[in-house]
């Protein structure tokens, strides 16, 4: 039995924590400062909840009684359980219109998220008291409690798929645990741009793998994560209208540096990011550009207030599509939004400042340029401020790196078809 317990806890928390090891030693992670962060995010995630429990257990029995009996709908064909809709969130509030959709939720967003879409849910707010615990005891008893609540709240709907915006978290690999024993299908929509300098910490665990673009799919395959044969090219899961419009001759430009959380795995880089902000909204001031930072959601606003003065924030409230409007020219080091912005035809510049590894977006044909140093960037802007337009230093964006589908919903479910099929092939040849 105790073995059978080592087993729980190396599949839900220590794989991870091994993975995040050995990029450590390539990207300058720190494998306790993240452990640390993860048991500090369950806490707050138990503390908050504590606050509201009461009312959020009525109000999500009173939500999913209303929907039962006053909404009545066709809801015919498989059942889908959606679990992390962040980056994708088209995908169920599409689907939910003609198939069986319901949700994992753990906090506001998403149950705002399904209010809005009228879609069910089921929450799991309460599951980061038994992660907690364990990060906390490292007894194992609460981690195979955390596999029972999963299974027997998943098992009240009984969902032939569960798709995951990852598969290498806590929470995750629980619902996982409970998936093969109610023999639901799993699927990892890929929601985050990966480095080929480090090991992939996604798709180890799930049945189905879908990313965002044939280079992707290569990676997978070369790491030997999943068989090739269950890894499919989803493309970016959201609608991505580009801006194809010529540039409008401006008397200046405005730049957003898009920030990342790099300091969950390392706490030494937030004075890094910090640093690079400062000297960034220099430049700006220098060569009359208008320069504003857009904190990653990680991010402790009150200290970024404190700690950069003079520095322009994003509004709270604002999404990263009005970021993009708003904006003519985007930096970061290597985040999602930035590829993101150059899928919508925006100038995006990469800065490779940070310590450790990462891939040359520039050369990947995702950036319109990359620079190691500030100092390289800086003569670059001195370049852009001096030009009526930036469309002769634009470069054209590299689709197989991410592919764009007119519709995404429809795609995943070809793609769904598609296993259905295999699926049917396998049944009969046993």
């Amino acid at each position: 039995m105790d073995n059978y317990y080592k087993k729980i806890s190396q599949f839900i928390v220590w794989d991870l924590i091994e993975t995040i090891k050995i990029i450590g030693t390539i990207q300058k992670y720190d494998k306790n400062h993240f452990l640390n962060s993860i048991t500090l995010g369950h806490r707050n995630a138990v503390k908050k909840y504590k606050k509201y429990k009461f009312a959020l257990v009525f109000f999500d029995r009173l939500y999913n009684t209303i929907l039962k009996l006053f909404l009545k709908r066709r809801k015919e064909g498989k059942r889908f359980l959606f679990y992390g809709i962040k980056n994708y969130p088209s995908l169920p509030s599409e689907m939910n219109k003609n198939h069986k959709v319901t949700m994992l939720v753990s906090g506001k967003p998403d149950r705002l998220f399904a209010l809005k879409n009228l879609i069910s849910y089921l929450s799991i707010t309460d599951l980061h008291q038994d992660i907690y615990n364990y990060l906390n005891r490292r007894d194992d008893k609460y981690l195979c409690e955390l596999v029972e609540k999963v299974e027997k709240r998943i098992k009240t709907i009984n969902p032939d798929y569960i798709v995951l915006d990852g598969d290498c978290l806590p929470i995750q690999r629980a619902i996982i645990l409970a998936s093969r024993k109610l023999e639901a299908i799993t699927i990892f929509i890929q929601d985050a741009i990966y480095s080929s300098t480090s090991p992939l910490i996604d798709g180890k665990a799930v049945d189905y793998i879908l990313v965002l673009g044939e280079y992707y799919k290569n990676l997978y395959i070369k790491q030997g994560v999943g068989k090739p044969e269950n890894i499919y090219i989803l493309g970016y899961p959201q609608m991505i209208e580009k801006n194809e419009k010529k540039q409008i001759a401006k008397d200046y430009y405005t730049v957003y540096y898009l920030g990342q959380a790099l300091e969950l795995y390392n706490k030494n880089l937030l004075d890094v990011k910090l640093e690079t902000v400062r000297e960034i909204n220099k430049i700006c001031k220098k060569i009359d550009m208008k320069f504003i930072y857009r904190p990653h959601p990680a991010d402790n606003r009150k200290m970024l207030k404190i700690r950069l003065p003079g520095v322009s924030l994003v509004p709270e409230r604002e999404s990263l599509t009005e970021t993009f409007a708003h904006g003519d020219i985007f930096i970061s080091f290597s985040s999602t939004s930035l590829v993101e912005a150059a899928m919508r035809s925006k100038f995006c510049l990469q800065l490779t400042n940070f310590p450790g590894k990462v891939d040359n977006f520039g050369k990947l044909g995702i950036s319109d340029n990359t620079f190691n140093t500030i100092e390289e960037l800086e003569k670059y802007l001195i370049e852009l401020s001096k030009s009526p337009s930036l469309d002769k230093f634009k470069s054209k964006f590299n689709n197989n790196y991410i592919q764009l589908f007119p519709n995404p919903t429809a795609r995943f479910l070809e793609i769904i078809d598609d296993i259905e099929k295999n699926k049917k092939i396998f049944e009969t040849e046993e």
